[in-house]
């Protein structure tokens, strides 16, 4: 063989390209068998380890991206488009395996056509994938619709879409935990070297540290904002402490300064930067802002229901958001404007958007001493909720210190007002009781006399009381009894004061309100038992309710004096025939009579009131007659009859 001869086939065996078999021996002709087929075999390892060395330079520029690059995702498809170049295979993709649910989610490919493997999702249990997963080693097969494994139609369908046949899995391991699956598979049939397992292997493992690399660093960021919240909420919770601590101390001051309900509520206000009320024992409006949440003078039932389930444990209880609905903000199908807008304004009416947060009821005990409502959202923490309840606390503390005072003093000035109305105690001694108390006995006064109220006597002797701190408010007999200076008229005053009792009613029932006339306190105990035996004296005429005075209903006291029986027996038994007729009949005796005597006894100005013929009358007076007796149109016998026919009217 000739000197270029052998440089053209030593070029032909280091060239870097591919070069076959039977280009090198047709390049070494001249040489013997065993020389070429030792050159053929020189050529053969040449281009294994060129092929390693690409291999190996694959992998150093994996493990410098891992250093380099923190995104797991772009890290993923570098590691498959490399493997893919490496592998030479039709299409290579990795999955990454729940260990929680025991699936398998592509996470990186190359190759792939069809969205199916794209976004492949393998079932527990299924495919060639799961079988990796089950044994952690490499598992491949040459012919994938023969291949004996469990099979899922989604699976399938995308191995289909991609007309793969042949495909070889390597498990991602990382501390013996399986990571994912690292795939290279063929549209053709055929087997896999053992080169290209373990090539495939080392791929799956740098895909196994940049699993484990980005789940190390998911928890680290976790850890690192879990941290973060606890520590911000730490500071929270220390700042939510000082301040709560620093609203104790305030509280603390205001109690022992001796500071009442408005100053908790203006100090809870500034607290938590909202609007707070007081509504006292009886669900009144005591102070603070929010007087919206009540309606004539009664909370909105909402809050009733909050309040009913906070005296229970006398623990906050929020409010649902006053917020309507946005299906029934608008008009149905069909309805017309005005329909909507009215039903929008009922629906308002019923649940107003300006409900209050929550509610916190002050108890004692199972007694309920006020209510703290506090506007805004429910948006609090559990620091601003006990701060809320200690408020509570402190009001029911303040309350029950004020009702310790309270029922001291009512006790002493009902000793003062019961020697005053006693007429039996020393002028001169009271002159001085009263010095002492400030409370000057001259002048003349009004007794005002309050019975059958549906409200505790105690209440009604604070609510007597709170309507001007000079008078003298004390229990007597069956009601309360309250010395008034005379400056407005008796039944001015009477009027007031059943408005006053009205408002504070714990049900809609009202009672008597029996104003004396004016007298000089030495007459006031004569005055005290005229309105007393009154208000026993009215409920047999019928007059239950009302404010009236002594002076309007003085004949009936002096005819009956303070026993309401004589009354109700005395007109039983002036009328009780006629009252009997008219109901058996249906007649109207009864009122004939009366307007017959009002009328003078004229027969044609009686027909006249009653719109009836004067034969009319007359025929109804015989019958009359005929009932009471010959004697009823005696001047004795028809002043009492008026009289019972007066009371009778009262009584209807």
């Amino acid at each position: 063989m000739s000197q270029p001869d052998l440089r053209s086939l030593a070029e032909l065996i280091i060239a870097d390209r591919p070069v076959s078999d039977d280009q090198l021996r047709a390049a070494a002709a001249g040489l013997d068998d065993d020389t070429t087929r030792t050159l053929i075999a020189a050529r053969g390892r040449l281009d294994r380890l060129r092929a390693r060395d690409r291999e190996l330079s694959a992998l150093m520029s994996s493990i410098r991206e891992l250093v380099e690059v923190r995104d797991v995702q772009p890290l993923l498809q570098k590691l498959v488009d490399r493997a893919h170049e490496l592998m030479g295979t039709d299409v290579t993709y990795l999955s990454e395996y729940d260990a929680e649910t025991d699936e398998l989610f592509v996470r990186a490919n190359r190759g792939a056509v069809s969205a199916n493997m794209r976004e492949l999702r393998v079932p527990a249990g299924v495919g060639l994938a799961s079988k990796v997963v089950q044994t952690r080693s490499a598992q491949w097969t040459a012919e994938y619709d023969v291949a004996n494994f469990p099979r899922d139609s989604e699976v399938s369908a995308a191995v289909r879409a991609e007309h793969m046949s042949s495909i070889l899995g390597v498990p991602l391991i990382s501390s013996d935990r399986v990571l994912g699956v690292l795939f290279a598979a063929d549209r053709s049939t055929h087997g896999f070297s053992a080169d290209q397992i373990a090539l495939l292997t080392a791929f799956a493992n740098h895909g196994a540290v940049i699993l484990q690399t980005a789940r190390l660093l998911e928890a680290e960021r976790t850890a690192a904002t879990t941290a973060a919240t606890a520590s911000a909420e730490a500071e929270r919770r220390a700042t939510a402490m000082e301040a709560s601590a620093a609203f104790h101390e305030e509280l603390t001051r205001l109690v022992l300064g001796g500071e009442g309900s408005s100053a908790i509520v203006e100090s809870l206000a500034r607290a938590l930067g909202r609007d707070v009320a007081i509504a006292d024992r009886d669900l009144h409006h005591l102070a603070g802002t929010g007087h919206d949440w009540w309606t004539e003078g009664r909370l909105h039932p909402e809050i009733l229901a909050a309040v009913d389930e906070s005296r229970r444990t006398a623990r906050w209880v929020a409010l649902p958001s006053g917020e309507p609905d946005a299906d029934s903000a608008g008009a149905s199908n069909g309805e017309s404007a005005g329909e909507s807008a009215g039903e929008s304004a009922r629906e308002s009416a019923d649940h107003p958007e300006d409900l209050p947060a929550g509610v916190v009821a002050a108890m004692a005990g199972p007694s309920l001493l006020g209510v703290l409502i506090v506007a805004g959202a429910d948006d609090f923490d559990d620091v601003e909720h006990r701060t809320i309840e200690r408020a509570a606390q402190i009001h029911a503390l303040v309350t029950m210190q004020r009702d310790a005072v309270a029922d001291a003093e009512e006790r002493v000035r009902g000793e003062f007002v019961s020697d005053l109305v006693s007429g039996r105690a020393d002028w001169s001694t009271l002159q001085q009781r009263a010095q002492q108390r400030g409370v000057v006995l001259e002048g003349r006064w009004l007794p005002v006399y309050v019975d059958d109220w549906d409200q505790q006597r105690w209440s009604l002797i604070r609510s007597l009381a709170a309507m001007d701190p000079q008078w003298l408010v004390a229990q007597h007999g069956t009601g309360v009894l309250a010395l008034v200076r005379a400056d407005e008229e008796p039944q001015a005053l009477a009027d007031r004061v059943a408005q006053r009792l009205a408002s504070r009613a714990e049900s809609s029932r009202s009672g008597l309100v029996v104003v004396g006339d004016a007298r000089s306190m030495p007459d006031i105990p004569h005055e005290v038992e005229s309105v007393t035996a009154l208000a026993a004296t009215l409920p047999g005429i019928g007059v239950t309710t009302g404010a009236v005075t002594a002076q309007e209903y003085a004949p009936y006291l002096v005819l009956f004096g303070g026993e309401a029986h004589r009354a109700h027996g005395f007109i039983t038994g002036q009328l009780a025939p006629l009252v009997e007729w008219d109901a058996a009949h249906g007649t109207s005796l009864v009122e004939t009579l009366g307007a017959y005597l009002d009328q003078h006894a004229s027969v044609t100005r009686a027909a006249t009131a009653l719109f009836v013929h004067p034969n009319t009358v007359k025929q109804r007076l015989e019958r009359i007659g005929s009932l009471l007796g010959d004697d009823w149109r005696s001047p004795e016998r028809q002043f009492r009859l008026a009289i019972a026919l007066r009371l009778h009217g009262l009584q209807s």
